[in-house]
């Protein structure tokens, strides 16, 4: 299969056209180091050199070998492309042609041997279409950077020939602006401002060409102390005399006068490398086209697509020889938008009718339109749409034609169109954005600073450019001066303006419209935003926008789905919304505004009504659920299946953290629900392994029952902080906690709640080997148990117990217990208790002797566990599972049960990566972690 390289920008492979993952940044350096010296060998020596300088790792050589077997892997479907191993070292034996530099480098030889200067224009055309950006974007090491200048050198002198050869063939019409933003970019570049100078002679600016060189010649003498050169001297002359031997070449192909409407490009234009090789890839296609190529770029407010379209237009400008068109449509503005007949108006203007010669009927008009573009080559730019009807006049009927439409919202009715999103920049793309405003050595000596400061703004461009535009005019003051006055949430949005440009108004603009709007769902959508602005959440969905709202699921859903039209919400996935926190503050504003409304209520009533029907799917027969016939049902999530609550909480568990505290901190937000919402949350938030989460929210119930003197919530939370702590192997905070939820139990005659600080007790002091003291405690709660007939309580206590004979080797006992509680469980039918007294049963065996039998239990509790969506119990039963295997000499099944165990404590931070890459790296029986030494 045909393989393609692409270096001039990101890192591109290509196999048989499909796209091909070659790794992460440090394994593409180790193919463009061999790429430099395709088909001829580097030594390992000079790999490592070039991939890391002198800041290699201490196992450079056994890494490097890693990235050349993926990367040989990555191409093993190539036919033109393979890494082979040769004496010298490493070759990467492929054509030549395949690679973008190459192709660039041959078409720019061919260019200077032609003596047709349209051809050689054509060819260098070719050549500067294949830079996509600067040249191994992203990768960074100090070969590559210095390869990196060398290949701009070239660049810039292929642009230069370019540029003579349009001169030369009379084409200046449309290069002023290219040229004058090159110039002030390099202001001591001789030639370039030589092609200035004759570009704006031959434009009829003679008085500009002149002040042109006049500029040139003072920078030179005051930044270098020479004189320019003899050419640039005779330029000069030559305008001041209007020499008849600057005008174009007889020749030269007379072309008419073609519009060239686009604004000047933008001179800090970062980023959108991906969005960029998208539509020169769609543009270049050459394939028979039915019909005129139109591509709508959406996105929010302020996040930068006039830029791009601009950007590119600028790019593509000379594959569109009979110019290029733009109209602002101002769908997006303080005043109304522009008519359909307007814009047409304008139009007609542009390309050369006269206006008493334009017809009143908009049909006639649209006709007229389609007919002057007929058989043309022109690029349409359609900026600031409103509505797919405000465009739908303004399209040409020839396929030569391209159009390019920005929007805020998605024009999804626009027939054949291509839709291009935009999205706010990366964090890479966001530091180069501000140090191309203020200096790359201010960004690298507050990196911090200016790295907060894009998040500050969202990383969205409108906001960044104003930050970089504030800082730039106060160049002594510190990055973090600004950071700190935009820290203020409350402020932010009003220091966030320049002159005449300003995010707020720009996010206004998309809000007055839905609110002035006489569509039911944009209004809808318009109060919906405000509502947003109520809540902290990270991101929302239907059923707890639906209680937000006030509205039922169907309206809500409109409206967030409208609000994703317009761009004040994004949506990742199905059901999932999400913002940037300049419009959340915006919301905010929005929302301080308006009369407040009991928002907050009626959010917790929803999530505390999901947590309660999760809690009940897990452990239907507890009683830590109150029978309360006013709850809010109509929220939620509904839950059905284990799958469910495991899938509910992943979505949700950031937001219920958010909800939480919002609720801790506010009057007036019905506490009562805190608490519920809270101690629903300890089973769900548990079998995702979320403790640190749960230690957050139940110390907040505690702190906000003990202000109410709610002195029995206040003890269930601290129950529970004892529990979690014990959990995760912090004796001495579970033995406190544990202790003043039970003196509140016994103040109160709460016996049930005693039982369980008795169990609790047990598990922490057989956690600190203090293994008389935790069965004595375990059969206080024991009796405790039997007394009341608490037979769950009685069962756990016995699994509890179990574990502590396992410590003691006093495994007949040990068994006994486990077994004990296991016919409890099932025959109360708690599946995850009776996959706990499975597991207990399994270690015993192991710890007994007997192998077969531990995997068996092990095997049934495991299926269990997976089966609840319980993860930290899963990976304790594949650990147990692991070192029975292990001891019946079946070292693969258990290295791989070993590394399936590992996988998931990092995956619910049970284990840091650190922490998991040495366990995975013990090639012989890893550390059993302390987490299940903890609870074993």
């Amino acid at each position: 299969m045909a393989a393609e390289l692409r270096v001039l920008g990101s890192i591109e492979v290509r196999v048989n056209d499909q796209s091909v993952d070659i790794g992460h940044l440090r394994q593409q350096c180790v193919l463009v180091g061999l790429l430099a010296e395709a088909n001829n060998p580097v030594s390992v020596d000079q790999l490592v050199d070039r991939v890391w300088g002198d800041q290699h790792p201490h196992r450079a050589r056994e890494t490097l070998y890693t990235y050349l077997s993926r990367l040989r892997s990555a191409l093993a479907t190539a036919d033109d492309a393979d890494i082979v191993r040769q004496p010298g070292g490493y070759v990467l034996a492929i054509d030549p042609m395949i690679v973008d530099l190459n192709r660039f480098r041959l078409l720019v030889t061919q260019a200077g041997s032609l003596e047709d200067e349209e051809r050689a224009l054509a060819l260098l055309d070719q050549a500067m279409e294949l830079w996509r950006g600067e040249a191994f974007t992203a990768l960074d090491t100090p070969w590559l950077n210095n390869l990196r200048t060398t290949l701009e050198g070239e660049r810039r002198e292929a642009q230069l020939d370019r540029t003579d050869f349009r001169l030369r063939c009379g084409y200046h019409a449309g290069l002023i602006t290219e040229l004058s933003v090159q110039a002030a970019e390099r202001p001591l570049d001789e030639r370039l401002a030589g092609q200035l100078m004759l570009t704006l002679y031959r434009s009829g600016r003679q008085a500009e060409a002149l002040h042109t060189f006049q500029n040139t010649r003072r920078l030179l003498v005051d930044e270098l102390g020479i004189e320019p050169g003899p050419e640039l001297q005779q330029l000069h002359q030559q305008i001041l005399a209007a020499n008849p031997v600057l005008t174009v070449k007889s020749s030269a192909r007379s072309i008419p006068v073609a519009p060239s409407q686009l604004p000047a490009d933008i001179p800090h234009f970062t980023g959108r490398d991906r969005q960029l090789a998208e539509l020169h890839t769609r543009f270049a296609d050459t394939s028979e086209r039915p019909a005129t190529m139109i591509t709508a770029i959406d996105g929010t407010a302020g996040v930068g697509k006039t830029a791009l379209a601009v950007h590119f237009g600028h790019e593509v400008s000379t594959r569109f020889p009979d110019g290029q068109l733009y109209v602002d449509l101002r769908g997006y503005s303080s005043g109304p938008p522009m008519a359909a007949a307007d814009a047409m108006g304008l139009l007609l203007r542009s390309l050369g009718l006269p206006p008493e010669r334009i017809p009143i009927d908009e049909q006639e008009q649209a006709a007229v339109y389609r007919s002057l573009l007929a058989g043309k080559r022109m690029l349409i730019v359609l900026d600031n749409a409103r509505t797919a009807g405000q465009v739908r006049p303004l399209l040409p009927g020839h396929p030569d034609c391209h159009v390019l439409i920005t929007s805020r919202i998605i024009l999804s009715s626009l027939d054949g169109a291509t839709h291009l999103h935009l999205d706010v920049l990366g964090e890479s793309e966001a530091l180069t954005l501000l140090a191309r405003q203020i200096s790359q050595d201010r960004v690298s000596a507050e990196l911090a600073a200016a790295t907060t400061l894009g998040t500050l703004c969202a990383r969205l461009p409108l906001a960044l450019r104003i930050a970089g535009a504030r800082l730039a005019a106060r160049p002594r003051w510190p990055i973090a001066t600004l950071v700190e006055r935009l820290t203020d949430e409350q402020h932010r949005l009003d220091e966030l303006q320049v002159a005449d440009r300003a995010v707020r108004a720009s996010f206004a603009v998309s809000y007055q419209a839905l609110q002035a709007s006489g569509d039911p769902v944009d209004q809808w959508a318009a109060r919906a935003f405000r509502l947003l602005g109520l809540l902290d959440w990270v991101e929302m969905s239907p059923p707890v926008a639906s209680a937000l709202f006030d509205l039922p699921q169907f309206k809500a859903y409109a409206a967030l789905e409208r609000l994703v039209d317009d761009h004040l919400l994004d949506s990742a996935a199905p059901g999932r919304y999400h913002t940037h926190d300049l419009l959340r503050l915006y919301a905010k504003e929005l929302a301080r505004r308006h009369k407040a409304e009991p928002a907050l209520s009626r959010v917790l009533g929803c999530y505390t009504a999901t947590a309660e029907q999760a809690y009940l799917l897990l452990d239907p027969a507890t009683t830590r659920i109150p029978i309360d016939a006013t709850r809010d049902r109509r929220a939620g999530s509904a839950l059905s299946t284990l799958s469910d609550v495991g899938t509910w909480v992943e979505a949700e568990h950031a937001n219920l953290l958010a909800i939480a505290r919002q609720a801790a901190v506010t009057s007036g937000a019905a506490p009562g629900f805190l608490g519920r919402l809270t101690a629903a949350l300890l089973a769900p938030f548990d079998i995702r392994g979320y403790w640190q989460e749960l230690i957050s929210l139940r110390q907040l119930a505690a702190e906000t029952t003990h202000s109410r003197g709610d002195f029995a919530g206040e003890a269930l939370a601290n129950q529970d902080l004892g529990w979690i702590h014990s959990r995760i192997g912090r004796t001495d905070q579970a033995t406190t906690y544990t202790q003043q939820a039970l003196t509140v139990h016994r103040e109160v005659g709460d016996s049930h709640g005693e039982q369980i600080c008795f169990n609790q007790f047990g598990v922490a002091y057989r956690q600190q080997e203090r293994f008389h003291e935790a069965i004595s405690c375990l059969k206080q709660g024991h009796a405790i148990c039997q007394k009341n007939g608490y037979r769950r309580g009685e069962a756990r206590i016995l699994n509890n117990l179990g574990l502590v004979y396992q410590r003691l080797r006093r495994f007949d006992e040990a068994i006994d217990s486990h077994h004990r509680a296991l016919l409890l469980q099932r025959e109360l039918g708690d599946r995850s208790g009776e996959a706990n007294a499975l597991a207990g049963l399994g270690w015993a065996h192991h710890r007994a002797g007997n192998a077969d039998r531990a995997i068996a239990y092990h095997q049934q509790g495991l299926a269990l566990f997976r089966e609840i969506g319980h993860r930290y119990f899963e990976a304790e039963s594949l650990w147990g599972l692991g070192q029975t295997h292990h001891t019946l000499g079946h070292h693969n099944q258990a290295r791989n049960c070993w590394q399936q165990s590992i996988t998931i404590l990092q995956n619910i931070s049970a284990l840091t990566d650190d922490e998991a890459g040495a366990l995975l790296q013990n090639e012989q029986i890893p550390d059993t972690p302390a987490i299940i030494l903890s609870n074993i």
